[in-house]
Parts: C-alpha cells; structure tokens; sequence
C-alpha cells in the first residue's frame, strides 16, 4: 500500500514538472551600469525548427527601482532566415497609471516580463535574430540592469 502511495506522489509530482511550456530559447545580457546607450544593442539569436508551433516570445526588463520613467521606447529588429530584416518600435511600460511598479521589485531592482508576442507563427525555420535597440531620449539610459529573452511553445 505505502509503495502505491509514493509512485502515485511519484507520477503526480512529474506531471506538475512537464506542465509548463517547452523553452526552445532563453538568454540574459546585463547592461552597463553607467546606463544603456544607443551603440550597445542587445542581439538574441534563436532557431525555430516547427513552423507548425506557435511559439510566445517574452522580454524581460531589470530596472533599479528608483528608474527616472514610467516607460521606454526600443526598437526592435528581427531577422529572418531569409535575410529580410524587419524592424517596430515599442514602449516598454514598466508601471501603471499611478506610477505603481508593474514587475517584482526586491533588494532595489525590478523584475517584469513583457509579452512582445503571445502568439508568433513563423513561415519558414532556420535562424532568427532579434536586436533590441535602446530608442528613449536619453542617452545613456540609466537604471536598466539587463534585458532576457524567453522563446517558448505558446499553450
């Protein structure tokens, strides 16, 4: 009876392990402490093998907590196999309307993940590339600790 008990704990602990979604990509780059200039773009580079998969792809921003903006701009630039390269602008909002962190601040710095694609289709696999360029008005841009980027099987 007791042996049944462990492997039923056993299967009921593995299957709470394999629920969460397949990583096919994950990388952190931590930036200059003096702040994040426009010259140092931060570069994942990731290959997509089922183009049948739909895939969420999440940045991840550290800031300090005392960061002098509710938002930033960046630029993305995403390379495709092909060669073609494309490139958006986006505001990173890092709080809300009054001025709340939306992340998880602790020991100074803030932690929140960004969704840039909750349901990205790619046409054809191979190589990807995805450039994050700083893009607010201040150069350097200081409080920025680090910028990850998480490709995984969308649910």
């Amino acid at each position: 009876m007791a042996k049944n008990v462990i492997l039923l704990l056993c299967g009921i602990a593995l299957a709470c392990v394999s629920c969460g979604p397949t990583t096919i990509y994950e990388a952190r780059t931590e930036l200059a402490a003096d702040g994040w200039s426009y010259a140092d773009s931060v570069r994942f580079a990731f290959t997509v093998e089922d183009t049948a998969q739909a895939y969420r792809l999440v940045l991840t921003v550290q800031h300090a907590e005392d960061f002098a903006h509710q938002n930033f701009y960046v630029r993305l630039h995403t390379g495709f196999p092909s060669g073609v390269r494309t490139t958006e602008q986006l505001s990173l909002q890092l709080a809300g309307d009054f001025g709340a962190w939306l992340g998880n601040c602790s020991g100074g710095n803030c932690t929140l993940e960004i969704p840039i694609l909750p349901q990205a289709r790619f046409t054809a696999p191979g190589p990807y590339t995805l450039t994050v360029e700083q893009f607010s008005r201040e150069n350097p841009l200081p409080g920025v600790g680090a910028i990850s980027l998480a490709v995984t099987h969308a649910e």
